[in-house]
């Protein structure tokens, strides 16, 4: 693992030059700075934008949103998903519910959530709307996925509510759960930016974008741009790292998932 390393860092950075490489050849040919500004431009704005100090309170703001939306998104899922489970009326009533909202184009709920609340929660509530149908669906599976000879055995053994939970749900569901929120975080982030900019709530990266749009600031759209790429992927790096070390510990792999 060690020596891989090295050779990962350096086949990533070779890669990473290549296309910048792409880049500037498109750029040069292009000649419309408005259009596709180099790489330099963007490098140059990008570290103008990493010297201001509101930069990173706007960070911070779209996170906390977008964090909120998705941390109330799995505890809701996970939540609908027993209710379901436990209860055929439970399920009949959110089934249904949980399949409109899959079913309903984000921009729509964006668009919709405008006339109900404020456009400070908008971001949070897309979020977790997106969230709440792949975290129900998985953790469903999940627990209907546990071997009914597993809960023959509970049952001839008189395992309670308990015993059931850490040595029969527990074990099936973790994986469906750390797939779930795997998938989750990537659509949670997507969505709370497109509410930012179609909302444009005060400190918040879509803010930013939407008026580096409106001024034609081209530098500033791709510099944010970068911005909310580079926090999606260590944002998911970070998650996947924690998903990790909790299934290690449950016995589960998140590999599995």
């Amino acid at each position: 693992m060690g020596n891989k390393l090295p050779a990962r860092i350096l086949r990533g950075i070779l890669c990473l030059a290549f296309w910048i490489f792409v880049w500037q050849m498109l750029a040069l040919a292009v000649r419309r700075a408005l259009v596709l500004p180099t790489p330099l431009a963007v490098a140059k704005t990008l570290l103008a934008l990493l010297g201001e100090g509101e930069f990173y309170l706007v960070c911070l703001w779209s996170l906390g949103r977008i964090f909120a939306g998705l941390l109330i998104g799995l505890l809701a899922g996970v939540l609908l998903a027993a209710c379901c489970a436990a209860s055929r009326l439970a399920d009949a009533l959110v089934s249904p519910v949980i399949s409109v909202i899959k079913a309903t184009p984000i921009a729509s709920v964006i668009i919709l959530m405008l006339y109900v609340i404020g456009k400070s929660a908008v971001p949070m509530v897309a979020t977790l709307l997106m969230v709440i149908p792949i975290v129900f669906m998985n953790v469903r599976r999940g627990i209907g996925a546990v071997p009914e000879s597993m809960r023959e055995v509970a049952a001839v053994y008189g395992f309670g509510r308990g015993k059931r939970m850490r040595y029969l749900i527990l074990p099936s569901v973790l994986p469906y759960f750390a797939a779930s929120c795997r998938s989750a975080l990537g659509l949670a982030w997507k969505a709370g930016i497109a509410a930012e900019v179609i909302c444009t709530p005060a400190l918040s990266i879509g803010n930013a974008l939407h008026d580096a749009k409106i001024y034609l600031e081209s530098e500033a759209l791709y510099a944010w741009t970068i911005v909310v790429v580079l926090l999606s992927v260590l944002i998911e790096k970070g998650v996947v790292l924690l998903l990790s070390h909790l299934s290690e510990k449950g016995g589960v792999s998140v590999a599995e998932a």
